[in-house]
């Protein structure tokens, strides 16, 4: 039986890719996608996941939200590739029409008919929205699944992940919140990246769907820069996130608890991640520590073939 999920994003181009998984997975079943700030602006992030689902030929609820962090000021990403896939304006995609809720309420109303899986590859404001918002909501939710954080250094700041340091107080409102947990960081993240020859493989799915998703990569792999201690290629990050709620074998997980800093002058939004227990405090999160990179193209590959096949029926 499929796993119903919502998937709450700020597309970007892996944000995409995410969608055209959780899409096309056999063991998921999207009920909505939620969009806020974070990658872009709110009213891109929205608009370009409506392009996403047009691209599927699927019909599921895309719904903007957050516009802004709950406390901090916003943030604008540094590295875009503003030549190709979704990074530019692409007015002559089409589009699906937004839904009129907020996605704050759209998850809520999801969670209520039975949706018990919450996906997150942005900033958490939305989700963070929907507990304060619709508080009965946390006693329904049977996991988080998000790609966030970093045990090392951070991919922002010295210390922070950007989706944390976007709306620390979001994420740490829903670590707080008593829901289980799988927590993807961008160190785990890491070890799935994209290669030339998953590139190919997905370019050769047919027609729209192997275009789009190539053009997505290649876009991504375009604005990568490898650090001293980072990946020597681009990760897939966003992705990762539906196949591992799909199927947590992709992934070794451990648990650990996760706090998030709000008052450090050069720690601010970092996710302090105590996997040995030197808190006293219990764990309130599984920890991604490895993932099969194999496994995941492979999953990665058959979810956007499986699309593309249903598009074409």
């Amino acid at each position: 039986m499929s796993r119903p999920i919502i998937l709450d994003c700020d597309p970007g181009n892996d944000d995409a890719l995410a969608i055209l998984v959780a899409l096309g997975h056999a063991d998921l079943e999207l009920k909505a996608v939620t969009t806020g700030a974070g990658h872009l602006a709110g009213d891109r992030t929205a608009r370009n996941a409506a392009i996403t689902v047009a691209v599927s030929g699927r019909n599921v609820p895309v719904a903007a939200g957050a516009t802004v962090p709950l406390v901090r000021e916003r943030m604008i990403a540094g590295v875009l590739d503003l030549h190709s896939a979704l990074d530019p304006e692409r007015p002559e995609l089409d589009a699906v029409v937004l839904d009129s809720r907020h996605s704050a309420d759209v998850i809520a109303d999801c969670v209520r008919q039975g949706v018990g899986t919450v996906v997150t590859t942005g900033p958490l404001t939305n989700l963070a929205m929907a507990l304060r918002r619709h508080p009965d909501i946390s006693g329904h939710i049977e996991r988080i699944v998000t790609l966030g954080g970093a045990w090392g250094l951070g991919n922002k700041t010295a210390a922070a992940e950007w989706n944390m340091l976007c709306d620390p107080e979001a994420a740490s409102i829903v670590f707080g919140a008593g829901i289980p947990i799988t927590l993807i960081p961008v160190d785990a993240a890491a070890q799935a990246g994209i290669s030339d020859g998953l590139i190919a493989r997905v370019e050769a799915i047919p027609r729209a769907i192997g275009t789009f998703a190539g053009e997505l990569m290649r876009s991504l792999v375009s604005t990568f820069r490898a650090g001293l201690f980072g990946p020597y290629r681009m990760p897939l990050n966003d992705p990762v996130a539906p196949l591992v709620a799909a199927d947590p074998t992709l992934a070794r997980i451990v648990p650990a608890r996760v706090d998030v800093e709000l008052a450090g002058r050069f720690t601010y939004g970092r996710t302090v991640i105590d996997f040995a227990g030197k808190s006293g405090m219990p764990a309130n999160a599984d920890i991604v520590v490895s993932l099969d990179e194999t496994r995941i193209h492979d999953r990665l590959v058959e979810a956007l073939l499986r699309l593309a096949e249903q598009k074409l029926s």
